[in-house]
């Protein structure tokens, strides 16, 4: 008898899109002792757990920020985006962009809160906080917004791969409302058609059809015959063929006194 091996746990298809962000960062270099320092501080001043990515960057980085005593440099050109790459290590996630865009910090320190918030203030990066007890929530949810953000912090790849997610998104929404306005289109012509056999009908059915003109009488009976046909295909199956311009005139005629009996 044979016996049967237990069913190994399968592994996660795929690595979330915020981890694959922070990998991205935490790779990149930092060799200033200036950057390093911001970059420390933006780990550390948040008041967050550091951990997994953003433990083994802090621990390049920590010495630089104990032996110094000079204050964190948050200039624009590279200070500031040091600190809030080091801020999303310790603190922040990004959704996957096939489902949402948005990228949150948050931060338990209220100081890091100000900072954070004048920083992406400072790039014209549009924001909502949040509070949840403790934490402070800042959350970035346009599209534009949160692939600025991924600049800043030198995440290239990722933004890239961001942006390729979002036209893919932007075409299939576009394709979907192109579907949905034919459909309603569509669906609008099939009930005008539906009403103006009603009305064609009961005007034929009536003493009033003995009094139309010829040109009339008969395109009300080329319509009701076709009723699945087009005003331009009505035209064609007129003797003599009339263009769709005339034929819709001689439909409209008939409506018009349909209506008025």
């Amino acid at each position: 008898m044979t016996s049967k091996s237990p069913k190994q746990p399968e592994k996660d298809k795929q690595e979330s899109f915020s981890r694959i962000v922070k990998a991205e960062v935490a790779a990149l270099p930092v060799k200033k002792a200036e950057d390093k320092r911001s970059l420390a501080s933006g780990m550390i001043m948040p008041g967050t757990a550091v951990k997994d990515l953003a433990e083994e960057v802090l621990s390049k980085c920590k010495d630089e920020l104990n032996k110094s005593s000079e204050k964190i440099s948050l200039d624009p050109k590279n200070g500031a985006r040091l600190f809030l790459r080091g801020a999303f290590l310790a603190c922040g996630y990004i959704t996957d962009p096939k489902a949402a865009y948005r990228i949150e910090f948050r931060p338990v320190n209220p100081e890091a809160a100000d900072v954070i918030t004048g920083i992406l203030a400072g790039f014209d990066i549009p924001y909502t906080e949040a509070r949840r007890g403790e934490v402070h929530a800042i959350y970035v949810s346009s599209g534009d917004a949160v692939s600025d953000i991924l600049g800043l912090m030198g995440a290239s790849t990722a933004r890239l791969n961001f942006e390729n997610i979002r036209i893919e998104r932007e075409v299939y929404s576009d394709i979907n409302r192109a579907v949905n306005c034919d459909s309603g289109n569509t669906g609008r012509q099939a009930e005008a058609a539906v009403r103006r056999g009603e009305l064609i009908g009961k005007l034929l059915d009536s003493p009033e059809a003995e009094k139309l003109p010829r040109s009339l009488y008969e395109a009300a009976v080329v319509h009701q015959q076709n009723p699945g046909a087009s005003i331009a295909e009505l035209g064609k199956m007129m003797n003599p063929p009339i263009g769709k311009s005339g034929m819709n005139h001689r439909l409209t005629r008939l409506l018009e006194i349909a209506e008025s009996m």
